[in-house]
């Protein structure tokens, strides 16, 4: 009974913010195909024109900030298995200055390849690893400068996860895809750093878990096996990045560090014919190492 009703209570409201902030991200980006950006001018003494605004503020209007990323994935459930390799990221974030300024969407997807071992289960390789947030972010100072607003934001986050360990191990196991989905509460302070220092600015990054459901896909590994998901509302993840600009123009690279932590999850009780099981998604870590290139 506890295996079937709690997510499908669960589902019931986490799939909407999902779906939600999918959607925000759509509706932004055809109004951002159809608008056009303005540039407020006036008249000088010498009858030409000139920008009225400085360099430091944003257009009216909706802006894309682009990023791509390259890094190395390490997950691991401790005393029980690891699953590392590299990963490359498309990073997406959207505001206007119609919105006031203090709004913004933010999307990220990374897709990787990892290894996997275990002392109880062997070895495999090659194991696709794909995730993505979507984050709605509230910043208490309005958006004046490149990059996410100086300052305190937070928001709600939506991430998903998708692992492909299906195939059978060099001690002849049966692997079986995982995926889950989860709702977090992100918080993020970022502060600007004046000329000539060792960086441009420096962000710091945290979230707190509200709920997730993971599913491990059984049914791959034996037709007597049932898919099992679990509830998990442990966790936590906290990321450090230092963005390096040359020009206010110019493109920029951030190096960047991510821990999350995640606790055991519910237990779950399932029967083959045989058998009877109980479920558990077990403490897990991830480190996840990088730079992303911001496009100009």
């Amino acid at each position: 009974m506890r295996s079937t009703e709690r997510p499908a209570l669960f589902s019931r409201w986490l799939q909407p913010a999902a779906n939600a902030i999918a959607m925000l991200l759509c509706v932004g980006a055809a109004w951002a195909q159809s608008s056009t950006a303005t540039v407020s001018t006036a008249s000088t003494t010498a009858g030409t024109t000139a920008n009225t605004a400085p360099d430091t503020t944003v257009a009216s209007g909706l802006r894309w900030h682009w990023a791509t990323s390259a890094g190395l994935n390490s997950y691991t459930e401790p005393g029980l298995m690891r699953l590392q390799g590299p990963e490359m990221g498309l990073h997406l974030r959207l505001s206007d200055a119609s919105w006031g300024g203090h709004w913004g969407l933010e999307a990220d997807v990374l897709y990787g390849r990892q290894d996997y071992e275990s002392m109880n289960t062997g070895r495999l390789t090659n194991i696709p690893n794909i995730e993505s947030r979507s984050r709605i972010m509230y910043a208490h100072t309005a958006q004046r400068t490149e990059g996410p607003a100086l300052g305190l934001s937070y928001g709600l986050a939506v991430h998903t996860l998708w692992n492909n360990l299906d195939g059978t191990t060099t001690t002849g196991a049966g692997g079986y895809v995982r995926k889950a989905i989860q709702l977090w509460a992100p918080v993020r302070w970022r502060t600007g750093l004046a000329p000539g220092s060792w960086a441009t600015a420096w962000t710091a990054e945290g979230g707190v878990l509200i709920s997730g459901q993971h599913t491990s896909v059984l049914s791959q590994v034996s037709a007597v096996y049932p898919d099992v998901t679990n509830r998990q509302d442990k966790g936590v993840y906290l990321q450090f990045s230092s963005e390096h600009r040359q020009g206010l123009r110019a493109g920029a690279w951030s190096p960047f560090v991510r821990f999350t932590w995640l606790g055991d999850s519910d237990t779950v009780a399932f029967s083959t014919t045989t058998r009877h099981y109980q479920g558990t998604e077990p403490l897990s870590q991830r480190w996840q190492v990088g730079a992303q290139w911001m496009l100009p």
